[in-house]
């Protein structure tokens, strides 16, 4: 007797649905954290050429 499998395999586009809103969403705060760094820096540039 041969066992049966308990759930889906899956194909590998079902995969996708479940890594690609992981990737956009840590690209987004990933992005967001550069420009936060990026706006930091040109805030601290303009404090320094007042002086």
């Amino acid at each position: 007797m041969t066992a049966l499998p308990v759930a889906h395999a899956g194909h590998w586009l079902v995969n996708l649905l479940y890594v690609l809103p992981v990737v956009v969403v840590v690209a987004m705060l990933g992005w967001q954290s550069w420009r936060d760094r990026r706006a930091d820096a040109s805030e601290g540039d303009e404090r320094h050429e007042g002086v």
